[in-house]
């Protein structure tokens, strides 16, 4: 049987009553006369306990407060005690389930509270009590939670929809009061909903008509409803908004047109639209690719501050900054970032500038110009930014605009950016930790993600159980594959025992590869694999990919520019690895073409910067040399031709993939094969021709910036304790003569 009880309840005094919020959540309202003391501390108890309950208190306008109660409703009735700590005002109301009770008097609730009261009433409302009941979902309180945005705001201002950047997110525009203060929370009331929206907005600076236009995304898969309602809270109330027509909804791209020099909102639907995958992104770049923003630069003058931004990645862990500046008379107070809301942040405290030269002008002279880069870490997750601002700020507070050209957002291009921030000769260690290592790690971690085999295609029949497998990656220089693979198909004991593993690190080049690989196969009948990467990643990653095909026991890393010298070398060279159980990595005598020394071991020194430094036994001695011809343990060996056995290889996995392009992997593997308790081996009965870096060479990212003195520095700070203990112990513990006086004398020689 169904009770209406709301006869019932209006006996109740005239400072209480208990309404219906929704089906099964009652609220309790008791306003406490002004003669007790304000806001004392009021609290209700029930015969049995009231889970959830939360509670709000608020002045009233004519003096007193009033206490709103909202709780679950049971079944049956449940008695209430309501106090204020004044024993003859207390209240004895029995709670009858929410169905029984009368609707909400939205009218009661905000009477006599003032506007301050009625804001905070509703952020309770939107905020506390939807999300303690449950009620997002809920039509009755979705109804409730209008009607007080309407009693608040009959006529509300609309908000217009400027279309759908991609599918699922509306793009909304409407103008806030300036008075409101910062954004807290953004709510959407429909017909049986009130839900939290995520506060995606962006404000104008502008003031128009006493209004800053604001523009908001809402995400939703279906359009929005005609009934919608936006409510806006911010920090000075708040602000309640109806949908416009919604026949006027705008094409987001011609809408885009007409906007897209609004540089604050460029900022802020490209971050947004970028944590959409796929098509969020897509459109976050084809937005600033259709429309740049004119670069702006302020031209070098006798007397005034002058200056040019030429370097502006947006990455997700900071902005990384480059440019240079020009101050005559000194009146440069520094370079400045503007965020899509207007703040301006300083490029400190992880700046550092340089001596540098402008670009030829027409007369083609040079100007005399200090170059700076900067690493923002503050500002984080800009999205795929092209163009971010910046602006010179003057001692005298006054500001100009400063805005580079289109930036790239293709990872391998923003790390070669990265590579020519700083010259060279100017790259310091604190350069390396605190600006540039940060943004290279990060594109180099993107590159790793995107790398991958794209294909992978047999020449021949390939052995089903290879006790060696050689890896060899290749990098736009095939020149020698014609006589590496020569050597290797006259090899009875390699053809038998090995598999040859291809890994095409440029595949541009896939078709030309195909083609020479295939017409060797035929003239040699040597079967092969080849794996063609997706894009450049490279070396570490190419060598892990192929790798990751072998089958054999004993791994061998191949130079595409080594040359065996002779049959049977694998053999040999592979021997020691099942002859000394401890033995992990051992590599051969490499010679240069002309026959003299390339390699006899690896070893480290440090520079004149402290930084260790690869070098290689005996280089450019006679390849007979003496000293050179005396099987050892060494500190190292070189990547060029590197044989472990796989499991080792996978145990430690692989080669690091954090250096850039390709450098000073082949010792990172060394020491890390050391440092699971394994030593590393040089074998000089075994010798091969290394025409050495020949692909590297073709790397103008490479050989023109900093890659080489990034890879050393890294290697440093990762490794540094132990390549000491190791160089210690091994001139300590090493006999020959000519070894410890070779390092000594390499040591300083570059620490001079």
């Amino acid at each position: 049987m169904h009770l209406d009880h709301s006869t019932e309840i209006e006996d109740y005094p005239q400072d209480l009553s208990i309404s219906r919020l929704c089906a099964d959540v009652a609220v309790v309202i008791w306003d406490i006369p002004a003669s007790s003391k304000a806001l004392t501390k009021c609290t209700i108890e029930a015969s049995n306990p009231l889970v959830p309950l939360v509670s709000l208190s608020m002045p009233l306008e004519t003096g007193g407060q009033r206490m709103f109660w909202a709780m679950r409703t049971k079944a049956d009735p449940v008695s209430l005690r309501l106090s204020n700590g004044n024993s003859t005002s207390d209240q004895e109301v029995m709670l009858y389930p929410a169905s029984e009770l009368g609707a909400f008097d939205i009218e009661r609730a905000l009477s006599n509270i003032g506007s301050g009261g009625q804001v905070k009433l509703l952020n309770n409302l939107l905020g506390t009590w939807r999300s303690a009941f449950r009620l997002s979902q809920n039509s009755i309180f979705a109804g409730v939670a209008r009607e007080v945005t309407v009693a608040l705001t009959p006529e509300p201002r609309e908000v217009r929809s400027c279309g759908q950047p991609i599918d699922g997110l509306h793009l909304l525009e409407t103008g806030l009061n300036p008075d409101l203060g910062a954004v807290t929370a953004i709510y959407g009331i429909s017909g049986n909903s009130v839900i939290s929206l995520p506060v995606k907005l962006v404000i104008g600076p502008a003031v128009k008509k006493g209004l800053q236009q604001c523009h908001l995304l809402v995400e939703s898969a279906r359009a929005l409803p005609q009934s919608f309602r936006l409510v806006i809270s911010g920090k000075n109330g708040v602000a309640v908004r109806k949908l416009s027509d919604i026949a006027s909804a705008s094409d987001f791209q011609k809408w885009w047109g007409k906007k897209q020099g609004d540089a604050s909102l460029r900022a802020f639907l490209v971050r947004h639209l970028a944590k959409v995958p796929g098509a969020g992104i897509a459109t976050a770049i084809d937005m600033q690719i259709r429309a740049p923003l004119p670069a702006r630069q302020i031209g070098k003058s006798a007397t005034q501050p002058s200056g040019e931004i030429d370097l502006a990645l947006a990455l997700d862990g900071g902005l990384l900054v480059g440019g240079w500046t020009n101050d005559p008379s000194g009146m440069l107070a520094g370079i400045e970032y503007v965020t899509e809301d207007g703040t301006a942040l300083p490029l400190k405290p992880n700046f550092y500038s340089f001596p540098g030269k402008t670009g030829k002008g027409e007369d083609g002279s040079r100007s005399d110009v200090t170059g700076f880069a900067a690493w923002l870490p503050q500002v984080n997750n800009l999205g795929p930014l092209l163009q971010p601002r910046f602006q010179m700020r003057l001692i005298s507070g006054a500001t100009s605009a400063l805005v580079p050209q289109m930036q790239p957002f293709e990872a391998g291009a923003q790390r070669n950016c990265i590579l020519r921030a700083v010259p060279p000769q100017h790259a310091k260690a604190q350069v390396f930790e605190r600006i540039l290592a940060p943004a290279l790690r990060e594109v180099e971690q993107k590159i790793g993600k995107m790398v991958k085999i794209a294909d992978v295609k047999d020449y021949g029949i390939m052995p089903e159980s290879p006790l060696v497998s050689l890896v060899i990656p290749l990098y736009r220089n095939l020149d020698f594959l014609r006589f590496q693979l020569s050597a290797m198909a006259t090899d009875p004991w390699l053809v038998e025992n090995a598999e040859i593993i291809f890994v095409l690190d440029s595949p541009e080049i896939q078709d030309d590869t195909e083609h020479m690989l295939g017409g060797l196969h035929i003239l040699h009948d040597l079967p092969m694999k080849l794996a063609t990467m997706n894009r450049n990643g490279g070396y570490a990653r190419a060598c892990n990919a192929g790798a990751s095909l072998a089958n054999g026991t004993i791994l061998v890393m191949l130079n595409s520019d080594v040359v065996p010298c002779k049959a049977g070398w694998l053999d040999e060279l592979i021997n020691p690895l099942f002859k000394q159980k401890k033995l992990g990595a051992v590599g051969p005598k490499l010679l240069f073409e002309d026959g003299s020394l390339q390699h006899a071991g690896l070893y480290f020194a440090r520079d004149q910067r402290g930084v260790w430094l690869n070098h290689h036994f005996y280089k450019g001695m006679p390849g007979d040399y003496a000293p050179a011809r005396v099987a050892r343990f060494v500190p190292g060996v070189t990547g060029a031709c590197l044989v472990t056995r796989k499991d080792i290889y996978d145990l430690v996995g692989g080669f690091t993939e954090d250096y850039v392009i390709g450098d000073y992997e082949d010792s990172d593997l060394c020491l890390k094969i050391r440092q699971i308790g394994f030593q590393i081996a040089y074998e000089p009965n075994v010798a091969l021709y290394h025409f050495e870096r020949r692909s590297i060479r073709r790397s103008s990212d490479y050989m023109r910036g900093l890659a080489s003195q990034y890879n050393s520095w890294l290697h440093t700070q990762r490794w540094n304790r132990d390549i000491s203990e190791l160089m210690t112990s091994y001139l300590d513990e090493t006999d020959e003569d000519t070894v410890t006086p070779f390092v000594s004398n390499k040591s300083e020689r570059s620490a001079a």
